[in-house]
């Protein structure tokens, strides 16, 4: 069933909209189910867009769901990916999400770390997704980083869900702001 990953309002809503019309459920009705749901979540996510809005993020290939991830802050926290690292890029499984990044994401597949490593140090971007190997030699360099794991295994899917993704991103750039005199 080719749909955006659900994360976020937008994410969780074209997801929904995909399952129901692979079983034959008509559009009107899944926009009357989601519409309280899809509220609530904007809500949710209005209280952290303002943390994250026009702040650049880097991921480093780690999960699989960069390309998603990307896309969601994007979209719906008005953040910039400049450089979306992925082990591996399936084409066609993301290719609705690719559709839906911004122009000038740069997507860079493989784990060259060398090179990524130098062009994130150039680039020193406001928040850093990485893995627990990368994180702590990137926050002793300055760098503000979120863990990729943390992604992977924290409820992050669907509506009720979207503020706390949200937050996840926001967290780590409010302890930097925070430790800084």
């Amino acid at each position: 069933m080719p749909a955006l990953f659900p994360f976020g309002v937008e994410g969780t809503s074209a997801w929904l909209h995909a399952a129901a019309e692979a079983v034959g459920v008509d559009r009107s009705s899944v926009d009357a189910v989601i519409a309280g749901p899809a509220e609530r979540a904007h809500k949710a996510l209005a209280h952290y867009r303002p943390r994250l809005e026009g702040k650049r993020v880097w991921f480093m290939p780690d999960s699989q769901l960069e390309i998603p991830l990307a896309r969601f802050l994007a979209e719906e926290c008005g953040m910039q990916a400049t450089e979306i690292g992925v082990p591996y890029l399936d084409r066609q499984t993301l290719a609705l999400e690719l559709a839906r990044l911004p122009p000038g994401a740069r997507i860079v597949e493989g784990q060259d770390v060398d090179s990524q490593l130098d062009r994130l140090s150039e680039e020193n971007p406001d928040l850093t997704v990485c893995g627990l190997g990368l994180a702590n030699p990137l926050e002793a360099q300055g760098l503000t980083t979120k863990w990729a794991i943390e992604l992977v295994f924290t409820p992050v899917h669907g509506f009720e869900q979207a503020g706390d993704l949200a937050e996840l991103f926001a967290r780590p750039l409010n302890r930097r702001a925070r430790l800084e005199v």
